[in-house]
């Protein structure tokens, strides 16, 4: 009967991935919405930390932008951050983009993310902002394709799909192959499927004047999810929150497997408290590990028969994944990589659940509703390497 019960999970998870990756594709495939009469003013925000992978390349991607008016401000926290030096070097090759480059160390709240991007407000002049992370690189399009949907009747903020690219260790391809597969495709179901609210904060656009209404970066500095927090409150003032067209690039690099292991182990600690019930499902979109439970616990012809026809469902579903957003990776890597990435995202989901505390920036916190950040009184944390803003 536990076997039985084990199998049918494990092909109710191989289904669910399949509409996972026809959500994709079909979000791939979509076309942005035809061009306003008027293309508004953005400023890009590009929030920097440390020398993240081919952090030069992901900020002439910023400049190299086809769209009429937008300026680019750079910032990070610390006036010595090696960041800076980059920034102003590829600034300087576009000197007929209007950008600043900002150091500034104050704090608005405990989200050192945030409390960056607050400094860099000031400077900016448009009335539309592209929250944009480091480890982020642009398609040339991007700002038409975000601004297209962003002018749409009714809609209030918009973020980009997000494919993990450049990766140049086991740690990065295993990140890139989460990001192609269960993120992109999660979050093209949330939104084509279930009409839900779903953000990623790497690229996200919104108008200046909605920002302001729901309290500006002061207000969002307060959470660790300050891009679904953001999302939700949006939703929750009668405006629309949409996924865009154009995926951008989430440069993955070198990261090890403990630093893809912590920052899934946050993201997971934030599904956990702003949707906990579906938090609770999430498993079973992880067959796979589904399968390597059943055969640990019950050994036998058929948990063996079961874990190699989930193996090799998972392996073809990841390739079409892969293929549609035009990245490759050789059969007996990727056969590896399946094996890593599925069992590192059941492992950071469980960990999440015994998780009291969240180590970032060299101080620890604990999360209250919707990932509220509390500093812990006495606690020095550990300081998490750099993976972009995320």
């Amino acid at each position: 009967m536990v076997e039985l019960t084990l199998l049918a999970l494990v092909l109710l998870g191989l289904s669910l991935r399949l509409v996972l990756v026809l959500a994709q594709r079909a979000q791939l495939r979509s076309q942005p919405p035809a061009a306003p009469a008027v293309w508004p003013g953005v400023s890009v925000l590009k929030p920097v930390k440390g020398l993240d992978p081919d952090l030069e390349e992901n900020l002439r991607s910023v400049f190299r932008q086809d769209y009429p008016r937008f300026e680019v401000i750079i910032g990070a926290r610390d006036a010595s951050d090696p960041a800076l030096a980059v920034a102003r070097k590829v600034a300087a090759e576009f000197p007929h983009i209007p950008s600043r480059v900002v150091a500034d160390s104050r704090e608005v709240g405990p989200n050192p993310k945030v409390a960056n991007l607050a400094n860099m407000l000031p400077y900016a002049s448009h009335p539309v902002l592209l929250v944009s992370d480091s480890n982020v690189r642009l398609h040339p399009q991007t700002l038409r394709d975000m601004v297209a949907h962003l002018e749409q009747p009714g809609v209030g903020l918009v973020s980009s799909p997000i494919r993990g690219t450049g990766a140049k260790s086991w740690g990065g391809r295993s990140d890139a192959l989460l990001l192609n597969t269960f993120v992109m495709g999660g979050t093209a179901a949330m939104h084509r499927l279930f009409s839900g609210v779903c953000v990623v904060g790497k690229s996200m656009m919104l108008r200046r004047s909605t920002l302001e209404e729901l309290g500006g970066f002061p207000f969002l500095a307060e959470f660790l999810a300050e891009d679904q927090v953001c999302g939700q409150e949006v939703a929750a003032r009668g405006l629309g929150v949409v996924l865009a067209s154009v995926p951008v690039h989430n440069v993955t690099g070198g990261a090890s497997l403990g630093q893809v292991a912590g920052r899934y182990r946050r993201w997971a600690m934030i599904r956990r408290r702003m949707a906990p019930w579906g938090f609770c499902g999430e498993p079973l979109l992880f067959p796979l590990a589904l399968a390597s439970l059943a055969l640990a616990f019950s050994p036998g012809a058929l948990t063996a028969g079961v874990w190699i026809a989930a193996f090799f469902a998972q392996l073809l579903l990841s390739a079409w994944a892969l293929r549609l957003v035009e990245e490759k990776e050789p059969w007996l890597r990727l056969a590896g990589l399946v094996l890593v990435a599925e069992h590192l995202a059941v492992v950071t989901w469980a960990w999440a659940w015994l998780a009291r505390t969240v180590s970032w920036r060299g101080k620890s916190f604990s999360l209250g509703p919707r990932t509220h950040l509390a500093p812990q009184a006495g606690s020095l944390g550990r300081v998490a390497p750099s993976l972009g803003q995320a």
